[in-house]
């Protein structure tokens, strides 16, 4: 072969490799049809509509043909993410005609091809849910364009994807959907009318209609109620019942009227009704309710249930930090009627649930265990034992917040001074002890309370224990020099109380055949002096350590004496 052949061949492989990559190139750019879920219809105003699963991030193109006339509408651009087109077709507009939608990717890889046959044949539309729990659709046919009908329901406005789908024919004015084939909820349900061209291959998608519609089945009756008694409240629980969207829980104090709403809204099997009155017989009943969209239906209320509420113990109260008997930080509080033990709960200040620090039948308790640099809170719970029952009070008493050692640090004197009590009197009858405090906890009382005295001395009257303290220094610096036990007035005939200053002083009163010697007066006549003594000295009423005069304070002669001889007029006297 001459060059002038080569040449020639060469030519012709080069044209070849050229034209072959040509037609790659072109079917490389050539968009592929796609299938996606999609809903298309003709509307009113004759556009058309098209609702589509996206299959193109960066956005689409689309072009409408007039099929019988081979008009195209200009190439229009849709964004990304969008889903639905509708098109007016304007001019372009003829009725019962063909149209070519295409929807292309703005990549050209893929598109989306439906065919749309114009026309009005659907005159009314309407679907209701029937007593059996089917649903019937009905329409009304003006023009017999089409082949047959769809009806489609969707869940939710933007899906394409049909829970139900049922196709009859053109002469058809009505579908029904059992209700085994739906749920509760807000259906968009379409009615589109389709017929099929081009030798019966292609389907047109023709005028449609769309309504909304919610579907819910009435409720099961409740079954399985039970109501556990507590304090002041009952737990009651149930079956659950499969559509049924949330539960409303009725109580009654009679079996069999006189119902109220105790709870609407439940949506869990059980609950807790609260502040029920302890004593009294409650009775309940729980109904289903479903509900979709805008309908809610209401189902059967279930045989009632009933719980007797036990009578047990209320809150606790008056808790409060003081110190035990070995100067450790303690808890104590007023006992509760019907309480027959107590929960001591705490947690530190960081974690969420309270825990059991003790469970006593005491009215106090040593925190001892907890860590001295620890915060804590701290609270106490009535418990109430009925047999083999136990019920704890519905209400706690309040939190007590501490820190053991920064709060003993800074409170001594007034947990020490919190011991202190005062006399009370319940009709004739004093209510008084024979146990003492300790020198720590008088001499805390006196300056935590910050009692002060023109002379360098200051008197209490503890009309609890039944003692009188003397105590030298000054205020907030008050020691005790001397304690003694005596006698003040009884339920008929208070001690007067208060702080009040010594006024002056008489050697004695002296009667017929009785006599009191060192009389100190502190308010009005009442005064300090020794008991009762015949005029011969012995001891007339040798009563002492209990309520027994008119409202002085007896004393034992030396202890009398004493007062007389080294208290000055204007020593404070704190009667309490």
């Amino acid at each position: 072969m001459n060059k002038k052949h080569l040449g020639i061949v060469a030519l012709f492989i080069l044209c070849f490799s050229f034209a072959l990559a040509g037609k790659s190139a072109q079917a490389a750019t050539t968009p592929q049809e796609t299938s996606v879920s999609k809903i298309a219809y003709v509307d009113a105003s004759g556009r058309l509509v098209l609702k589509f699963a996206d299959f193109s991030d960066a956005g689409y193109t689309y072009t409408v043909t007039n099929e019988k006339t081979g008009a195209k509408t200009d190439t229009a651009q849709l964004a990304s993410k969008k889903g639905v087109l509708t098109v007016s077709l304007g001019q372009l507009y003829s009725a019962k005609t063909g149209y070519k939608l295409i929807l292309t990717s703005k990549d050209n890889t893929k598109k989306l091809t439906v065919h749309y046959y114009t026309g009005k044949a659907l005159g009314s539309y309407s679907i209701k849910q029937k007593s059996n729990d089917s649903v019937k659709a009905s329409w009304t046919v003006s023009d017999k364009i089409y082949t047959r009908y769809s009806l489609e329901l969707y869940l939710g406005g933007n899906s394409t994807v049909a829970q139900k789908r049922i196709s009859v024919g053109k002469t058809a004015a009505s579908a029904s959907i059992a209700s085994s084939s739906l749920k509760n909820a807000r259906y968009y349900t379409y009615l589109i009318g389709q017929t099929t061209l081009n030798n019966n291959k292609t389907v047109y998608y023709g005028q449609g209609m769309l309504k909304t519609f919610d579907y819910v089945k009435k409720p099961a009756k409740v079954k399985g109620v039970k109501a556990v008694p507590n304090a002041n409240a009952a737990k009651l629980s149930w079956n659950a019942v499969s559509n049924a969207s949330y539960y409303t829980v009725y109580k009654s104090t009679k079996s069999s009227s006189g119902y109220k709403v105790a709870k609407s809204k439940c949506t869990s099997t059980s609950l807790k009704i609260k502040g029920l009155t302890g004593g009294k017989k409650y009775y309940f009943k729980v109904v289903a309710v479903a509900q979709a969209g805008g309908k809610t239906v209401i189902g059967t209320q279930s045989n009632a249930v009933l719980a007797k509420i036990p009578v047990v113990a209320g809150q606790v109260r008056n808790v409060q930090l003081t110190f035990d008997s070995k100067k450790n930080l303690a808890l104590k509080w007023s006992r509760t009627a019907k309480a027959t033990s107590y929960h001591i709960l705490y947690k530190k200040a960081a974690d969420s649930k309270y825990k059991i620090l003790i469970k006593t039948k005491k009215s106090n308790y040593s925190l001892a265990k907890l860590k001295a640099d620890t915060k804590y809170n701290i609270k106490v719970q009535a418990v109430t034992r009925i047999g083999n029952k136990v019920y704890l009070s519905s209400k706690t008493s309040k939190v007590i917040t501490v820190t053991p050692r920064q709060y003993r640090d800074k409170n001594y004197n007034k947990l020490l001074a919190s011991q202190v009590r005062s006399i009370g009197y319940v009709g004739n009858k004093c209510i008084y002890t024979t146990k003492k405090y300790s020198t720590e906890v008088k001499t805390a009382f006196v300056n935590y309370k910050r009692y002060s005295s023109k002379t360098k001395y200051l008197i209490w009257i503890s009309h609890y224990t039944q003692q009188v303290s003397i105590f030298q220094g000054s205020k907030g610096k008050w020691k005790m020099i001397r304690t003694f036990t005596c006698a003040t007035g009884t339920a008929k005939n208070h001690s007067p109380r208060g702080v009040f200053k010594i006024a002056y002083k008489e050697k004695g009163w002296f009667y017929t055949s009785t006599k009191e010697l060192y009389v100190t007066h502190y308010k009005g006549r009442n005064s300090f002096h020794t008991r009762p003594l015949w005029n011969n000295g012995s001891v007339q009423n040798p009563t002492i350590g209990k309520p027994a005069s008119h409202g002085c304070v007896r004393c034992y002669n030396q202890d009398a004496k004493y007062i007389y001889d080294k208290m000055p007029i204007g020593t404070t006297v704190v009667s309490y």
